[in-house]
């Protein structure tokens, strides 16, 4: 059986100027609910800009999930530009990725598994998708993962007795609110940063949500030569 306890992921962004920042990050991060006020910084309070699709109440959660989870990551970057270069790292429990980019490239990566794997009742439904986790991931990449880890729980779902969604209206549901969430939480990010990094990398998160959830279907068709033959597509209209 899986254990997630054990998995973790670790991040280290090597700068140019000597700099060295490095994340371990656990797949599972248990920690209660209400918290102490005077530990965190206010923007990481759930009623400091809360995203207007969360359902969570401060009156059981004093904090959002996200953010206390991406605080740290946000804090040390405040000061490194996304343009800086950066040697990055990344160990995963099967393999490590190395890549020299700009720190916003490895940045997103870093804060896109950190975001699926907190504790934030929308977010979490990428939990699946993030423990097979694949940094630096293109835009055909992203498309492929997401929708091959949504039909994967469509499969699930029909295994159980269930309708699985074929059409991926749930997808693209799911989409439209990553695009609010993501343009909500840039709002919290605005008040932590001191430089361009972390403005930059939520708002490339928002720019493919919002791309996911508005033109799905074209970036589908882009990859259907891939793993549909031709051959069999004109048989079955015949």
């Amino acid at each position: 059986m899986f254990d997630s306890r054990q998995m973790f992921i670790e991040y280290t962004f090597t700068m140019d100027d000597g700099k060295v920042l490095q994340y371990k990050i656990n797949f599972e991060r248990p920690r209660p609910n209400l918290l102490n006020k005077e530990d965190y910084p206010q923007w990481t309070e759930l009623d400091f800009h809360q995203c207007s699709n969360c359902p969570l109440e401060t009156k059981s959660h004093s904090h959002c999930p996200a953010a206390i989870d991406a605080k740290e990551i946000i804090l040390g970057f405040r000061e490194i530009l996304s343009c800086s270069a950066a040697d990055v790292r990344v160990k995963t429990p099967e393999r490590e990725y190395i890549k020299r980019s700009d720190a916003q490239t490895g940045l997103r990566a870093l804060i896109g598994f950190v975001m699926a794997t907190s504790a934030c009742p929308l977010l979490s439904k990428m939990r699946g998708m993030a423990h097979y986790h694949l940094p630096f991931a293109s835009l055909d990449e992203i498309v492929f993962r997401v929708t091959s880890s949504y039909l994967l729980t469509q499969y699930y779902i029909h295994q159980d007795g269930g309708v699985a969604d074929l059409e991926l209206n749930g997808l693209k549901k799911f989409y439209e609110e990553m695009q609010t969430l993501n343009y909500d939480f840039l709002q919290r990010i605005r008040a932590a940063s001191e430089a361009d990094s972390n403005l930059d990398v939520l708002s490339t998160l928002f720019s493919i949500s919002a791309l996911l959830s508005l033109r799905l279907e074209p970036h589908l068709e882009k990859l259907k030569p891939l793993f549909v033959d031709k051959n069999m597509t004109n048989n079955t209209k015949k």
